[in-house]
């Protein structure tokens, strides 16, 4: 190889670059920056969408290209190594290129509207192309509570969906079912219900699964923009965002409380008029990729109000058009957030303050369940008086005590591990969760720009007879305050 050639090699790779973007951050840092394929000029794109995995403790980014898909492993989110790259099917001659990817167990699966779905194996911890299966499909999903994965959209019966038992069969799975009552761009299936974005129809349609294979319509309503693109619902499915990817359109939030009749109580668009794209839910947060805004995080905590949390522009772009960010993964154990820009490549982003983390061992009660801890009135800030660590998952009308420190620990006591550090200050609250095991405690925190930075840590233990020593015990929770 000349040393041209080699010149040329490492700039295609731009490994680990950081971004000479004009980029708007809030409450958020780069934490690395991979454009292997650069040179995409809008409306053209190199990325697609984004996925991540945990293998043998390893963080696992999935990053489909326009020729295939990669895999890196991101144990050191600042160094990113690749493990390889999968070639996928399609000509690389059309502007715009998808692939989408979601995964089970240490399989990884692949669609594209250019030929059928890819299933790669991690089992070697490097990834190997174990096999192809079903149709055409313009994007997949699979529950990870039941093993299924549905295809959407693409050449499916009547562009909706086929359902395939990932979990019976991760390389030749069976098919189970379909449903062809409206093209189907994506879908949340989420154990008793699915979540279909109808884009073609302008809605969002929940199915009643409890029955599978029989798919029961439960209800269906149009969302704000007309162009459902995605939707995603909280752990409790109480909660449902939806996306619009109309020009400009904007996330909606529905009580869906009542699954037959889903309720619209707020909007949140970008603060720039950027066309939102993907949104997910975990915990209070919703994580939003917003094509040329790049990525926001949203408190939903009052659902009624979102706030805008934390923000990262991953593109130099602007408008409403579509390109910049295309995708957005928050669920790793580390809370680092993995974003695709459509033509700047893979981005790791941390959020400073306000997102935050689970962390540590939790202790099981009754049925193998353990309490937990979140935020409740508005995320960590500075003067939010309102904010609140809220208690759920316990035994019904249990007592509790609730550690809140400035540190985190991993003590082994009494059966249980404590996750934070009683040797370190701390203040202890005790009290009794409500019939449905819930309670939640004012934490204000003052107008002090001091206070600015600092870090809560917090964990909950309760009475229950199932559990080690008649106890239950939540992980740790950690949230930094913003200023």
């Amino acid at each position: 190889m000349t040393s041209k050639a080699v010149l040329v090699q490492a700039a295609a790779a731009a490994c680990l670059a950081l971004p000479s973007l004009q980029a708007q951050t809030v409450n958020a840092r780069l934490v690395a920056r991979v454009d292997k394929y650069p040179g995409a000029v809008s409306p053209r794109n190199n990325y697609a969408g984004i996925w991540g995995m945990v293998v043998n403790g390893r963080e696992i980014a999935v990053v489909p290209t326009r020729t295939g898909t990669i895999f890196y492993d991101c144990s050191n989110p600042a160094a990113p190594v690749e493990l390889g790259e999968i070639a996928g099917p399609g000509s690389t001659s059309s502007p715009y290129f998808w692939r989408e990817a979601d995964s089970h167990g240490n399989y990884a699966y692949i669609s594209t509207e250019h030929g059928p779905l890819q299933a790669i194996s991690l089992v070697s911890g490097t990834p190997v192309l174990a096999s192809t299966f079903g149709s055409r499909s313009h994007s997949l999903s699979v529950d990870p509570s039941t093993g299924r994965l549905w295809a959407n959209g693409g050449s499916n019966p009547g562009g909706g969906c086929t359902v395939f038992d990932v979990a019976a069969n991760p390389t030749a799975p069976p098919q189970l079912a379909t449903y062809s009552s409206a093209y189907v761009h994506d879908c949340q299936p989420n154990g008793d219900y699915t979540y279909l974005a109808q884009i073609n129809s302008g809605s969002v349609r929940i199915l009643d699964a409890r029955n599978f294979p029989t798919l029961t319509i439960v209800s269906t309503r149009t969302t704000p923009g007309a162009f459902t693109h995605n939707a995603w619902v909280n752990q409790d499915a109480t909660l449902m965002v939806t996306t619009d990817e109309n020009h400009g359109g904007c996330l909606a939030f529905w009580d869906i409380t009542l699954k037959t009749a889903p309720i619209q109580i707020s909007t949140f668009c970008s603060p720039t008029g950027a066309t939102v794209h993907n949104a997910f839910i975990l915990g209070k947060v919703c994580f939003l990729s917003c094509y040329s805004a790049g990525f926001y995080a949203v408190d939903i905590s009052e659902p009624a109000m979102p706030r805008l949390i934390c923000s990262y522009d991953t593109s130099p772009q602007t408008n409403n058009d579509y390109h910049g960010c295309w995708g957005c993964y928050p669920f790793q154990p580390s809370g680092n957030i993995y974003l695709t820009d459509m033509q700047t490549g893979f981005h790791i982003v941390e959020p400073t303050c306000g997102v935050p983390l689970q962390y540590g061992t939790a202790t099981p009660g009754t049925g193998g369940k353990a309490p937990a801890v979140d935020y409740g009135g508005g995320f960590a800030q500075v003067n939010r008086t309102t904010f609140a660590l809220e208690v759920r998952d316990a035994a019904a009308n249990a007592p509790f005590a609730l550690f809140v420190g400035s540190a985190a620990a991993s003590t082994p006591i009494f059966g249980i591990t404590l996750n934070v550090d009683l040797t370190q200050p701390y203040v202890q609250v005790v009290g009794g969760v409500d019939a449905s095991g819930r309670a939640a405690v004012n934490v204000p925190i003052p107008n002090q720009a001091s206070l600015g930075g600092g870090t809560i840590h917090a964990q909950v233990v309760t009475a229950d007879a199932g559990g080690a020593q008649g106890l239950a015990a939540s992980r740790g929770f950690r949230v930094t305050i913003c200023p």
